[in-house]
């Protein structure tokens, strides 16, 4: 069967994959509003990723796009002589693997943070879907652009005081989970929080404390990894702090 009529038979079989997916909005088609284009026909697999695995390594192939289904993963850079940093994470609707559509190989490395599931894009397939269905492309474009702002806003985080940094770190999962129809006020961290120290460029010992001093005032409440916001207003407010 040539690639013409694979694809053909990709899309009579597996066109309602992502449209019954309860992530589709927050998916390539979902991002743009373009609910009939389905990347069923494109996804080759869901893979099943174990906690501390990595999905791929810095210096890999680039074959692939991946979008997280479940679980959560972080993405960590290769330091010269020190240990990888941790310079995101990704959830559930979340594109990974956008970093080596440049030069053919990742650029980070993505290690899974819980057990994890993401849908596997493979880039050929991805090229000839753009071609019948446009508006992917766009998402395409949307979803990296996203993801750039978001970069660019942590660099400039990194001249604010510890505790705005920690606020906004929550109000960003807070939402996330939000987009997702999940609540926003009770989720779980599925990061540690050495990790979460490091993304934030502070130290472990900074976040516990950042995390008594908001339990204290009773805008957080964590057990666990379950964080439980009390207070919204006054999340904003430290999210705004300046000393």
């Amino acid at each position: 069967m040539g690639s013409e009529q694979q694809f053909k038979h990709l899309e009579s079989t597996e066109s309602a994959r992502c449209n019954h997916c309860a992530l589709h909005a927050l998916c390539l088609p979902g991002i743009v509003g373009c609910f009939n284009s389905a990347l069923g026909p494109v996804v080759a697999d869901d893979i099943k990723v174990n906690k501390g695995q990595s999905l791929y390594r810095s210096g890999d192939r680039a074959d692939n796009l991946y979008v997280v289904k479940s679980g959560a993963f972080k993405i960590m850079t290769p330091l010269c002589g020190h240990d990888a940093h941790v310079s995101g994470f990704r959830m559930p609707g979340d594109l990974v693997g956008a970093c080596g559509l440049t030069c053919g190989q990742y650029a980070f490395t993505a290690q899974a943070l819980d057990r994890a599931t993401v849908c596997r894009l493979p880039l050929d397939r991805l090229r000839e879907a753009q071609l019948r269905q446009p508006m992917l492309t766009q998402g395409l474009l949307q979803a990296l652009s996203n993801q750039a702002a978001q970069a660019q806003r942590q660099v400039t985080r990194t001249n604010l005081p510890a505790i705005a940094r920690f606020a906004l770190f929550i109000k960003d999962i807070s939402s996330h989970h939000q987009k997702r129809h999940l609540s926003e006020s009770e989720f779980d961290l599925p990061m540690a929080r050495t990790d979460i120290a490091d993304f934030l460029g502070l130290a472990p010992e900074t976040i516990s404390r950042l995390i008594a001093s908001l339990t204290k005032k009773t805008v957080l409440k964590v057990e666990g990894k379950t964080v439980y916001i009390l207070d919204k207003p006054a999340l904003e407010n430290a999210c705004e702090a300046l000393d």
